[in-house]
């Protein structure tokens, strides 16, 4: 899971002070989880729990955001910066959302210019030259993303047997159907146990919410009052089962 050196300049020290913080405690003989340190990562994924969000989703896009924010101003002349994205020729249609949104202010607007302007010579070029357009190659957003996904997938992992971190997720919306695939494919035993319980307790009230806004709609029933968890039970349905 950990990144490997095929990661370039802000991205690789990214990943690494991520696994740094949920390794931290690693190869203590005979630590029990509920023993394991509780260090800033896990303070700040029991405040990420307050939130009607999957906290691995919230993990993922806030440090994509603070990737992007940061590297079209500090990484922009890095030839292990460019050259990814200038391979792909830009970021995926998802991921050049982050260009958008993260430029606040004129210096990341030029930093996104700059970029774009070579994009957009190399596109002229080729098409001068061969009239054609060079094709796409993977998204450097993309790569970046399966790993900051596999740090929060183990972060909430390493704690799921925490009795503190139990009963915050408890009352928590929890994460999301991928993110819960994905907890499933690495925990067992109690941690495993604690996660299809807890999840199957949390569709029972999705589910209820659910037929009672599709029951309340059917004409015999429409004098029935929607109560507001139904009305935003299909969109929270939504979220859980691809993800925000």
């Amino acid at each position: 899971m950990r990144a490997g050196n095929r990661l370039p300049g802000w991205e690789k020290r990214l990943i690494d002070s991520l696994f740094r913080l949920v390794t931290l405690t690693e190869g203590r003989e005979g630590a029990k989880k509920e023993e394991r340190p509780k260090f800033v990562g896990y303070q700040d994924l029991l405040k990420l729990l307050a939130n009607p969000e999957c906290p691995a989703c919230i993990i993922v896009r806030r440090s994509l955001k603070g990737f992007v924010s940061m590297a079209f101003i500090e990484e922009l002349t890095v030839p292990e910066f460019r050259e990814p994205l200038r391979a792909a020729r830009g970021y995926c249609r998802e991921h050049s959302a982050y260009m958008r949104e993260g430029a606040k202010n004129w210096l990341r607007k030029m930093g996104v210019a700059i970029v774009l302007e070579d994009l957009l010579a190399l596109v002229q070029e080729q098409m001068r030259t061969k009239e054609t357009v060079p094709p796409v190659g993977d998204c450097p957003l993309c790569r970046l993303e399966k790993d900051i996904d596999a740090y929060a997938v183990k972060l909430i992992a390493d704690y799921c047997q925490d009795s503190e971190f139990q009963q915050h997720y408890d009352s928590s919306t929890g994460v999301c159907l991928p993110h819960l695939r994905k907890l499933l494919q690495v925990l067992d035993g109690e941690g495993k146990r604690f996660m299809i319980v807890t999840h199957e307790r949390k569709l029972d009230v999705t589910l209820g919410h659910l037929r009672e806004f599709i029951r309340k709609h059917d004409y015999r029933f429409a004098h029935e009052k929607i109560t507001p968890e139904e009305a935003e039970s299909w969109k929270n349905a939504v979220e859980f089962v691809v993800g925000r």
